[in-house]
């Protein structure tokens, strides 16, 4: 038994893994022997995480079956199935991003135009918002667009809506949800990066300018309706609740839960 081979991790779908810290240094005469023995191995699948610093072993092993799977900054996944009828999960398939339907306590909304393009004129009034970062939870990745925004700190209310669609950066999917949230502060200072101009609208400003997009007029209406979804914890679902969010209907997990 080879001393990579001895090393390998396995998961509970029938694969094996050796991470990019096993691999570090490794040559091609070793990954040769792994090679060998995986051939009589009872794994369906193999998987190998390469750090930057061993990316020329990439090309090695794609001749020997290996596909790309996914990749970080400073790693890379390659996987071979080692069994035909073998289940190769995908990696990643969507981005998600996440809006914010700001009220103050005059009810009115804050609104965003963002920088244009060179040569063209701002465009119409959103809602801000932006792509939830690694690890980030959607309230706190919705707390940090509007105060990175707008300058304006504000705290979750609700979620309101998701949509859905295919058409996102590099091929991806995309989830974009936006939350009511209640402003803490009421001076604005945008980003004169990313934001031409933010300012508080009185809703029935926003619902009479005939450029704005007719989905953030619904999300608008969505935020005044008083309905969507509570973030709520259920005790003993993950060992901890920092872990995870959920949002369901506070009606719902009254009837379920209340006392």
């Amino acid at each position: 038994m080879s001393g990579l081979y001895a090393q390998l991790q396995v998961n509970p779908y029938g694969g094996c893994y050796l991470s990019a810290t096993q691999l570090a240094g490794a040559t091609t005469e070793q990954l040769t022997e792994l090679l060998i023995e995986l051939q009589t191995s009872p794994y369906k699948l193999c998987w190998l995480e390469l750090a930057a610093a061993d990316s020329a072993l990439a090309a090695f092993l794609v001749n020997h079956g290996f596909v790309f799977h996914h990749c970080q900054a400073s790693q890379l996944m390659l996987v071979k199935k080692l069994q035909p009828d073998a289940y190769l999960p995908l990696a990643a398939t969507h981005t998600i991003g996440v809006g914010a339907a700001v009220l103050n306590e005059q009810g009115q909304i804050l609104l965003v135009r963002e920088q244009p393009l060179a040569g063209q004129a701002p465009g119409y009034w959103k809602l801000p918002g932006g792509m939830v970062e690694p690890h980030e939870h959607i309230e706190l990745a919705a707390q940090r667009e509007v105060k990175e925004e707008t300058g304006i700190d504000a705290e979750f209310v609700r979620l309101i809506s998701l949509r859905h669609h295919h058409h996102g950066q590099f091929g991806a999917s995309n989830f974009y949800m936006v939350a009511v949230m209640q402003a803490l502060s009421v001076d604005i200072k945008h980003d004169p990066v990313e934001i031409a101009q933010a300012r508080w609208f009185a809703p029935t400003e926003f619902f009479s300018d005939e450029k704005a997009s007719p989905y953030n007029k619904l999300l608008v209406e969505a935020a005044l309706s008083g309905h969507g979804w509570d973030s709520v914890k259920v005790t003993g679902y993950r060992q901890s609740p920092e872990l995870y969010e959920m949002f369901v209907d506070p009606a719902v997990f009254e009837r379920r839960f209340g006392q």
